[in-house]
């Protein structure tokens, strides 16, 4: 396989890279691709070095591109072959009297395509995956050679309507000079062959202008090709648009995107010069059976036709409504005083357009039919021109917007009529719509982007209920404007619900969810039978508590996940942290390990979040004891570092003699080894608590008497703990305060004072 065909068959982000060494057009890229096996074999180290050899090969390429252009001639692709023709061309303007500077650019370009295509294949050793290459160009490169092809059809198109004008100059000046000779009275033996001539020029002018309306019919049939390419292009990348605002690891950079709108559209306006070209040349000079009479009119219609779709489509909210506090998630705004920050962008990036179209707002343009809909007004920021923001592309951010809600009429959710509303106010979705009048070259064009929905809360206490809405529709709606979605929600397969929950963390932090940890929560959700095609309702998601406890799934998961982002951070990416794990798993996991193997799940009976520790002690007669401890909450974590409470935590043995049972993090891993870089000598420990250090602030707790323990003989066949929210106390958490057991300001001097608990 050629390297250039391996290049071929990586992923988008690699074949970006490529498609970058070509950019600066030195080396034509079509040449790459019709050279690639004779490219690659020859020896372009050398050949800088040595100037005849440079010679050579410069010459060999350019007999190559001659087969090439021969080829193309016999299978009847003139456009290709005129495509190679000016290659050829470009190639000897540019190195003719410079070889060597070929010879070095291509080695430069072998090198670099060496070591993009080293990286993916070890990325994708690394994964374990054998390196594929796939029998289609990736979609970007397609994408690229397809813009490419059309720029070049339509400098094509532009040669041959100006070979066309100058064609019809020639004979309209011959016709006239005709003219004048008829009417100085020459006889007919004279003017006959002058007009069998004209006649064979007409012929020839006519056979032309049909010719260029061939190229046009083909290039705005490229042309119409492409936009479907870009419309998908553009579909996809909302939909990751949308599951990035949900934190899926996923790319929304419009950089290369707007590349491409630019280029057609920049086709699609040279094309309408030629169109008017052309009317002027049928103005001019027209006959019987003339085909700029009518094909001109349908083409140019149909050229408009797509022109506007296209610029509609690449009016778009790149940065998606987003408060700067208090909780800067996007999609969720709150009324008042909260600001937040929106950005509009036009993938069409030409200078002629920077500081002329201003941007106006407004929310909720068309809104939907349902009872109790709110209604509120933007405040901030007056509308702005679009600019070239530091070279990113043509766009308008508002970065302090407000908004203000409008006083409910008969029917709003202030009035009587509010528990008749069908939708409550954490479901109820808006969106804003930004305008502009796009107006070039006599082309003037309205243009609305919109945002994906959000919810507007009064109260921060509703922002988890927001926040899980924002969720369930960004990750099952399929139409992103509409806003009556849950009128009637769709409940969400389980196996893409696991990985938006995994994203949730991933997002948060480092560390994603295993499958293991999925699994425990599918089973919180679905049942015990967990299955593949398994699916989860909005309504067991978010409204319905859970067994036996006064609180939502997404309520108690939420909240794990703010205590693991303020307080668990650096030991959940290690790894460290098991975090969802039943308690009849966690006996499983820990009664064959070693005394003193312990693991950190989270609670499951405490609604705003909390880890507890549970560890093995095996006994004398072969038994053995799970031993867990009260969780521990933001409360109790906010004074002292749970790598801390681990490390000087105490269980009063016999005699009331404190030791620390906690020895090996599961599976076996000393304890000082997983988490001593956390421990109190590290910058992370608060100020509150590092004044204390010198007087060693520990955690005690009481050992019950054994016959109130759980005991577990391994003989003995045990019943299975379904009770997986009970999280019953077998060991309590003491401080030398007992009005508030966990405030850091106790003069602890010595251990061996701690006698009485």
């Amino acid at each position: 396989m050629s390297q250039w065909a391996a290049l071929l068959g990586m992923t988008n982000i690699y074949q970006e890279q490529v498609l970058g060494l070509y950019s600066h057009e030195l080396l034509p890229m079509e040449v790459r691709q019709y050279l690639a096996p004779w490219i690659e074999s020859q020896d372009w180290k050398q050949a800088a070095r040595d100037r005849s050899l440079a010679d050579i090969m410069f010459q060999n390429l350019l007999e190559n591109l001659d087969t090439q252009y021969s080829r193309f001639t016999q299978e009847q692709e003139i456009l290709q072959s005129l495509n190679i023709r000016k290659l050829k061309l470009e190639m000897q303007a540019l190195y003719q009297a410079e070889p060597q500077k070929l010879a070095e650019l291509i080695r430069d370009l072998l090198y670099h395509e060496k070591t993009i295509l080293s990286e993916f294949q070890d990325m994708q050793s690394q994964a374990e995956k054998p390196v594929q290459v796939p029998m289609e160009v990736g979609q970007n490169f397609e994408i690229e050679l397809r813009v490419s092809k059309v720029k070049e059809h339509a400098q094509l198109l532009d040669h041959a309507v100006k070979f066309l004008e100058d064609q019809q100059e020639t004979f309209d000046f011959k016709y006239k000079t005709f003219q004048l000779l008829a009417n100085r009275s020459h006889g007919e033996q004279y003017l006959k062959p002058k007009r069998t001539e004209l006649q064979q020029q007409l012929n020839e002018l006519d056979r032309k202008r049909k010719e260029v309306l061939d190229q046009m019919k083909e290039l705005l049939g490229l042309c119409e090709t492409l936009l479907k390419f870009l419309e998908k292009e553009l579909e996809e990348w909302l939909m990751r648009l949308k599951l990035s605002c949900i934190g899926a690891p996923l790319n929304t950079c419009l950089e290369q995107l707007e590349k491409w709108v630019t280029k057609l559209v920049e086709v699609f306006f040279q094309m309408r010069l030629l169109l008017k070209l052309l009317n002027e040349l049928h103005l001019r000079l027209t006959y019987e059976g003339d085909p700029l009479k009518t094909d001109p009119p349908i083409l140019e219609e149909r050229l408009l036709e797509l022109l506007c779709c296209l610029l509609k489509k690449a009016f778009v909210v790149d940065k998606q409504p987003i408060m700067a506090y208090p909780c800067r998630r996007p999609l969720v705004l709150k009324t008042g005083p909260s600001s937040f920050s929106v950005r509009a962008r036009l993938l069409v990036n030409l200078p002629e357009l920077r500081h002329n179209m201003k941007v106006s707002y407004v929310m909720d343009k068309n809104p939907p039919d349902i009872k109790g809909y709110r209604k509120f007004n933007v405040l901030g920021t007056p509308p702005k021109a679009m600019e070239d923001c530091q070279g990113e592309g043509l766009m308008v951010e508002y970065k302090h917007l407000t908004l203000k809600e409008q006083k409910s009429g008969p029917g709003g959710k202030g009035s009587k009529g509010a528990s008749d509303a069908s939708l409550s106010v954490v479901e109820e979705l808006h969106v804003i719509t930004f305008t502009t009048l796009f107006d070039y070259q006599d082309l003037k064009l309205n243009l609305e982007a919109v945002t994906l929905p959000f919810v507007v809360i009064t109260n921060v206490s509703q922002f988890v209920g927001a926040w899980a809405s924002v969720f369930w529709f960004n990750l099952l709606s399929p139409d992103p404007k509409d806003l009556t979605f849950f009128s009637k929600p769709p409940p969400a397969p389980w196996v893409l619900l696991a990985n938006a929950l995994s994203w949730q963390f991933l997002f948060s932090t480092k560390r994603g969810l295993n499958q293991d940890q999925l699994q425990m929560l599918g089973k919180k959700l679905c049942g015990t039978e967990l299955r593949e095609d398994s699916q989860v309702s909005w309504s067991r998601f978010s409204k319905e508590n859970l067994s036996r406890v006064s609180f939502t799934f997404w309520t108690w998961f939420d909240a794990i996940l703010a205590l693991v982002k303020s307080h668990l951070e650096g030991i959940w990416n290690d790894g460290h942290v098991m975090g969802f794990v039943s308690r009849s798993k966690e006996e499983n996991l820990l009664k064959t390990k070693m005394d003193g193997t312990f693991l950190l799940r989270f609670s499951e009976s405490v609604r705003e979040g909390g880890i507890t520790f549970s560890w093995v002690e095996h006994q004398v007669n072969g038994s053995y004891i799970i031993r867990s401890v009260e969780p521990y909450t933001k409360r109790e974590l906010l004074h002292i570092p749970l790598t801390e409470i681990l490390r000087n935590y105490q269980l009063m043995a016999e005699e009331n003699i404190p030791e620390n049972p906690l020895k090996y993090l599961y599976p076996n891993i000393p304890k000082d080894q997983a988490f001593g870089q956390y421990y109190e000598h590290r910058s992370e420990i608060t100020s509150e608590y590092e004044k204390y250090l010198r007087r060693k602030l520990i955690i005690v707790s009481k050992r019950q008497d054994d016959d109130t323990l759980s005991s577990f003989d391994p003989a003995t066949p045990q019943p299975n703990d379904t009770s997986a929210i009970m999280d019953e106390l077998d060991l309590t958490r003491c401080m030398m305060n007992d009005s508030d057991p966990m405030m850091p300001s106790l003069p602890l001097e010595i251990l061996e004072e701690l006698n009485v608990i």
